[in-house]
């Protein structure tokens, strides 16, 4: 009776290893498998493809690149409009242009007369406001051409002895017979397109040809700026010799000023 209880204790701790040793088995097997598939995922090379990050990015290079190509369009849009409003500056500034010249002649070739001319034209496209005609003879600066005839020629003295004879003989017309001349104030003055201003007119005759020829004579050294501006405010200058030059301005300029210049 008492060796049954022992055997059978016996394979009660037989059955329990056994049960531990399959345990373990189990276990080793499990952990093998981790194992396996821990390995197999260590040499799996990463996936090839798009992903979260790199979609994030594309979209950011995109939105920069379509802000730049935006920017870059308004650019050659606003630099076009720019050119465009230049360019039709410029094709208004030359449809209003007024180009004068200074002219002097000596003979008139209808009345085949020796006649003396000082004038200025305008042969441009556009209306001139003539402000000033300025005179330079002999470290002089004049505003007015009897100041200047007057300095060069005395051409006061000449109206003084015309006065006299038109005093002592009022039935005879002594322009026609003594000659005459007429001048013009050229301050201020519109000239249009295509028109000719006279400024001195002198006939020769007889009474005045000694003051005729030194007039004649003198013109040559006389240094001459007319300032103009045409209507849209573009002003210029231009010599006796008909060179033109833009300037800011037709201010009329101080005679002591150019005085002290021309010394």
């Amino acid at each position: 009776m008492s060796e049954q209880p022992k055997q059978e204790h016996t394979h009660q701790a037989t059955d329990s290893n056994q049960e531990t040793i399959h345990a373990l088995s189990d276990q080793a097997v499990l952990d093998h498998h981790d194992d396996k598939k821990h390995k197999l995922r260590a040499k799996r090379p990463p996936r090839k493809g798009l992903t979260r990050s790199k979609i994030n990015s594309m979209l950011a290079v995109c939105a920069i690149v379509i802000s730049a190509a935006s920017f870059y369009a308004t650019y050659l849009q606003a630099k076009a409009s720019q050119e465009q409003v230049a360019a039709a500056k410029r094709q208004l500034k030359a449809e209003t242009l007024p180009w004068l010249k200074m002219g002097y002649s000596n003979f008139d070739i209808n009345q085949e007369k020796q006649y003396i001319n000082i004038n200025i034209s305008n042969s441009g496209t556009g209306p001139a406001m003539v402000h000033y005609i300025e005179y330079m003879y002999n470290d002089e600066n004049h505003l007015h051409i009897e100041e200047l005839l007057d300095s060069c020629c005395s051409l006061n003295a000449y109206k003084e002895a015309l006065a006299e004879i038109e005093q002592d003989q009022r039935d005879i017309n002594y322009r026609n017979a003594f000659g005459w001349f007429a001048s013009s104030d050229t301050t201020n003055f519109l000239l249009a397109d295509g028109e000719e201003f006279n400024v001195f007119m002198m006939q020769k005759t007889n009474f005045n040809s000694g003051l005729w020829q030194q007039i004649d004579q003198s013109i040559y050294e006389v240094k001459v700026n007319a300032c103009y501006c045409s209507i849209l405010k573009h002003c210029y200058i231009v010599d006796e010799k008909s060179n033109i030059e833009e300037v800011q301005s037709c201010d009329l300029p101080d005679r002591e000023e150019t005085q002290e210049l021309t010394e």
